[in-house]
């Protein structure tokens, strides 16, 4: 266990209370005109990508030829780690690409 002197303790600053009061009304003041202030408004600007994406997927989906229950299907077996996959195929077409 460590003792420490009383001297090392007087050394240290004392934080007076007057400052305290002052800062006390200080941040009253800073708060009371930020409830004051006009709220402002939160800006969100989309990249080009994003927009052209957007717009794919909207075009995608207004088309009929879509299969909402197949591309539903798909999904869940996706989630559920059903899909089959043929692991041959998928290393062919890696290879192939890297060839």
């Amino acid at each position: 266990m460590e003792v420490k002197k009383i001297a090392t303790y007087t050394q240290q600053a004392v934080q007076k209370p007057q400052d305290t009061a002052v800062k006390s009304q200080t941040d009253e003041k800073d708060l009371r005109a930020k409830d004051t202030a006009p709220p402002q408004q939160d800006l969100v600007q989309l990249s080009d990508a994003s927009k052209g994406l957007a717009q794919v997927n909207k075009v995608t989906m207004e088309r009929e030829d879509v299969r909402t229950e197949k591309v539903e299907s798909l999904r869940q077996m996706v989630l559920n780690d059903t899909y089959p996959v043929d692991l041959e195929k998928v290393a062919g077409k890696m290879l192939d690409e890297m060839w």
